[in-house]
């Protein structure tokens, strides 16, 4: 990752965590959703990253409650709760298998919007190769499930791999219909 994208990527969470009604001091409560499309070595190395651009961010990310969901396939998610501490070291993720194929974000909007609700901060890594890829398949169950709150709290980074991890773009919530 460039310098610009790790400035941009600490605006938008600085965007984020400023929303009314939303973080606003304790023990924060965050959300890591790692799209498995992506290959081992990007996943790794990205998460690595993210977790250290998070802690060296400010105070609020150095005790913070960390959800990493894995999105296997459409409708596996599994969620394990890891310190950041542990994910910018590159643990958690051992058992880490690629698995390509198209999945549904209204799947994954909706489990988001059921189980993490409380997350303060959602951070989706999505592979978006033209083999791997987040899908709308139903544009009006999306967009109910990103609003009211989900939508302004979540920040998706779109992975183009191209045999090497470049830096992703950086799409908000409320923007992400636009985007996919």
């Amino acid at each position: 990752m460039n310098l610009i994208f790790r400035k941009n990527f600490k605006n938008a969470v600085e965007r984020v965590l400023h929303v009314p009604h939303n973080y606003t001091g304790g023990i924060l409560e965050m959300t890591f959703v790692l799209d498995y499309a992506l290959s081992k070595e990007c996943a790794v190395s990205m998460t690595k990253e993210i977790a250290a651009v998070l802690r060296s961010h400010s105070q609020v990310f150095q005790n913070v409650r960390l959800n990493l969901l894995h999105w296997k396939e459409n409708k596996v998610l599994v969620n394990q709760v890891v310190p950041i501490s542990m994910l910018q070291l590159g643990r958690g993720l051992e058992n880490y298998e690629s698995l390509p194929g198209n999945k549904s974000l209204d799947t994954l909007t909706d489990t988001l919007k059921r189980f993490h609700a409380r997350s303060k901060l959602v951070i989706c890594l999505l592979g978006t190769g033209s083999a791997a890829g987040a899908v709308v398949l139903d544009e009006e169950r999306t967009k109910k499930n990103l609003q009211p709150f989900l939508g302004r709290k979540s920040i998706f980074l779109c992975v183009q791999e191209d045999g090497e991890c470049v830096s992703p773009e950086i799409v908000m919530g409320a923007e992400i219909l636009s985007k996919i």
